[in-house]
């Protein structure tokens, strides 16, 4: 069972009063202040690593909350947590997607609690607009490719499924906004319009394709409605392994290519184009 925030208690902040007999009121919230659903799927043996960075992130969004609020900043986010045990990874991000939907959240922010992460995680990724964005994470077990994806579609006459195979963009542009077909899920962000956009199709979010994982069958079938799928590749994330963590500069090391052999064994990223960033503050 998915568990979120309920009804809040009545905000004195806003100067608000009550007494301890009368039940609380639905808070009112900022039409600038954006709800977030953060979902985290749970294998049920969550490293020690990973919780205490999930943690300190969860510190770091109240306290940017609260500061956001007093500081009267636009827009502003506000934060409820849903946990699901991972008997099935689709199953467990289908539940969010519907909660999202359900709790009327403008987003839903997942990440994977195999995953280590920036503080400012959703922050970064939120900034770009974009209707899927991820952060850039490699597989936990050698190559340790880059979770960036092509896709190519087909259809199985004999099983009368659709299907989708994946190559992975190994020369992708670094530190750079990136259109792409699919992303790995580690860390993804998610404008609700693109799950609703799928649900009125009578679609499931996460199911329905052979041959692939959930995060690539959701991409394709939000690119089919119109959506863009983006990476930044600036923002890294560790992907907790035994006994190290997969870092972009661990996968490096162990490719063991330079930039220049990189760009001449692979060639250029040239699917979609890619953009240039500036430094953001990070608050």
């Amino acid at each position: 069972m998915v568990k979120h925030h309920g009804k809040l208690p009545r905000s004195h902040a806003l100067g608000e009063t009550g007494n301890a007999n009368e039940h609380p009121a639905e808070p009112v919230l900022d039409p600038t202040c954006h709800k977030v659903l953060f979902g985290i799927p749970l294998k049920g043996h969550t490293p020690p690593a990973s919780y205490h960075d999930r943690m300190l992130m969860w510190k770091y969004l109240g306290d940017r909350e609260c500061a956001d609020f007093y500081e009267k900043k636009v827009p502003r986010y506000s934060f409820a947590l849903a946990c699901l045990g991972e008997l099935m990874v689709a199953y467990a991000r289908e539940r969010f997607a519907e909660t999202a939907i359900e709790s009327g959240s403008d987003y839903l922010f997942m990440v994977d609690d195999d995953m280590l992460c920036p503080p400012d995680l959703f922050y970064r990724l939120v900034a770009h607009d974009k209707d899927i964005c991820a952060a850039l994470a490699f597989t936990r077990n050698p190559d340790h490719k880059p979770v960036i994806y092509d896709v190519i579609e087909g259809f199985d006459p004999i099983t009368r499924t659709s299907y989708g195979k994946t190559k992975f963009a190994m020369n992708y542009p670094r530190n750079q906004l990136v259109q792409c077909d699919a992303v790995g899920f580690g860390a993804v962000l998610i404008k609700t319009k693109v799950i609703k956009a799928i649900f009125d199709r009578r679609e499931t979010c996460f199911f329905g394709m052979d041959r692939t994982g959930e995060d690539v069958a959701f991409c394709t079938k939000a690119r089919k409605l119109g959506f863009e799928v983006w990476m930044d590749t600036s923002t890294k994330l560790g992907h907790l392994g035994a006994p190290t963590v997969i870092t972009e500069e661990y996968a490096d090391q162990w490719l063991g290519l330079s930039p220049q052999e990189r760009e001449k064994f692979y060639g250029q990223y040239t699917r979609y184009p890619s953009m240039e960033m500036q430094a953001v503050s990070r608050g």
